[in-house]
């Protein structure tokens, strides 16, 4: 099973490409189990067939915010394995200035992570701890996470309410290979079942604003499930990120 979890949520990870690693959740399996109720995004009740394509979308999307660096990343995911079920939510604020905040709740506790200028901090019950290993944070940048949507250039355009969705859909082994290295792709040898589907919103004025991801992964009777939904905002318009008094 710990094989099975380590690969979904490795996909999960390159799939969402928002920096949700400072979560813990590479170790789910570590944490206490809660059984809850996910609530789906609702789909925009009127949508067509666009003229545009997905390779179109993501050039416009690049175009129009590829120097954008802030923004504010609100996920909240739930894994499951048979009646197991781990949910946590993150909150993510990358600043114009190199910094980033990461707060993690997992259910249990909340901490917040600090990168300020390559120093790392965790903040937790009105503490504030150095770390003793820097950390960058190169990539994180919302011009960034719009780059790492590379692999959905063979999706599926339709035109919303709100502006653009983008699906893609993972069907076979074959459908995460853009997500692979090659240390990942070994992990693939021992699964039966892989289904997966990515369905990204862009606003008018193609802006990336939210995401959803399911997974399902399976190898004989055991079965990984993963959904995560991600909102974003305050793009371009995060000068500086709060920070504890004593950091």
């Amino acid at each position: 099973m710990k094989k099975l979890l380590l690969l979904a949520v490795m996909l999960w990870l390159a799939a969402c490409g928002n920096g949700a690693d400072e979560s813990g959740a590479e170790n789910p399996e570590e944490q206490n189990e809660e059984t809850t109720e996910s609530h789906e995004g609702e789909t925009q009740s009127e949508e067509e067939e666009s003229s545009m394509t997905a390779s179109e979308l993501l050039d416009e999307s690049s175009s129009a915010w590829g120097d954008t660096v802030s923004y504010e990343a609100r996920q909240t995911s739930t894994i499951s394995s048979g009646e197991s079920q781990y949910v946590f939510r993150t909150i993510t604020t990358r600043s114009e200035a190199d910094e980033i905040k990461v707060e993690v709740d997992d259910g249990e506790e909340i901490k917040t992570h600090y990168i300020v200028e390559g120093e790392h901090f965790i903040y937790q019950g009105n503490n504030t701890e150095a770390q003793d290993a820097p950390r960058e944070i190169d990539g994180s940048e919302y011009g960034a996470l719009i780059s790492g949507l590379e692999p959905y250039r063979e999706g599926t355009v339709t035109e919303v309410e709100s502006g653009y969705e983008l699906r893609y859909t993972m069907d076979g082994k074959e459908g995460a290979e853009p997500f692979l290295d090659d240390g990942m792709a070994e992990l693939l040898d021992d699964v039966d079942t892989f289904s997966g589907q990515v369905t990204l919103q862009f606003n008018d004025e193609f802006q990336y604003t939210e995401a959803k991801f399911t997974l399902t992964v399976g190898s004989g009777e055991e079965e990984v499930n993963i959904i995560s939904n991600i909102t974003m905002d305050r793009i371009g318009e995060v000068d500086r990120i709060e920070k504890p008094k004593n950091m």
